[in-house]
């Protein structure tokens, strides 16, 4: 087997390691986020695990148009997430010196609407992609030619994965909660690395981001599930 097809394996097995995911780390959170905005960090999750399942799914046909239908619905997951991270961000306990800007999550969110109404109906248009003729490496993933629309999506997951990791990263120079600002921060600037190289220097459907942005899901369980722990704590501790 050849390197290029054990990186596919790879990434699909982390795809599915991922939505296998999903459902301990919703169940965790909706019992044991505390203060933070639990829906946020539900969004993020949920996005997160579409974006990994469709991502994986392109491996199931050869047909590169069932590829890119595939591809078009991780990218409504990306969205997804992207908009989860941002509102997560501004709504956590640690980050409470955020003004709540409510037109601005009002904002963000019609833009990323639109961005998944128009990725919805790319079949109808080439705002997005076009599908290439060029091999991408690997015949597991879609090729695609990106046009202008796909350049405004990576635009607006690279603005929304940084806004949200701008703030954990003032709630950590502030020293609040810093072991989980701090992994927060560091998750958030390696996901919109991730997006900068692979989405960018090599777009289409190969793609370690979506991945990459699973860490960050994995940071917010960690802390609800430290937060389970200190729950039990204090019910073991005698009256």
């Amino acid at each position: 087997m050849s390197v290029v097809q054990w990186g596919t394996w790879v990434l699909v097995a982390g795809a599915a390691v991922v939505v296998l995911s999903t459902y301990p780390y919703v169940a965790t959170a909706i019992s044991y986020r505390g203060s933070d905005n639990g829906l946020a960090y539900i969004l993020l999750v949920m996005g997160a695990g579409v974006w990994n399942a469709m991502f994986a799914a392109q491996v199931l046909d050869p047909d590169p148009l069932v590829k890119g239908f595939f591809l078009a619905l991780s990218f409504v997951g990306s969205s997804l997430a992207g908009l989860g991270w941002f509102l997560f961000a501004a709504t956590a306990s640690s980050t409470v010196g955020v003004p709540q800007r409510r037109l601005v999550y009002g904002i963000t969110a019609v833009l990323t609407g639109l961005n998944i109404v128009c990725i919805a109906t790319t079949p109808a248009h080439d705002l997005y992609w076009s599908l290439s003729s060029e091999p991408t490496g690997t015949v597991a993933f879609v090729a695609i030619s990106p046009q202008l629309g796909y350049w405004i999506h990576t635009t607006l997951l690279v603005v929304l994965f940084a806004a949200g990791t701008s703030l954990f990263a003032d709630a950590w120079d502030a020293g609040i909660s810093v072991r989980y600002t701090r992994a927060y921060t560091c998750a958030g600037i390696v996901t919109v690395l991730a997006v900068l190289t692979t989405d960018v220097l090599v777009p289409g459907g190969a793609s370690a981001t979506p991945l990459v942005a699973a860490g960050l899901t994995t940071v917010g369980w960690l802390q609800a599930d430290d937060g389970r722990f200190r729950l039990w704590l204090r019910t073991m501790r005698p009256s």
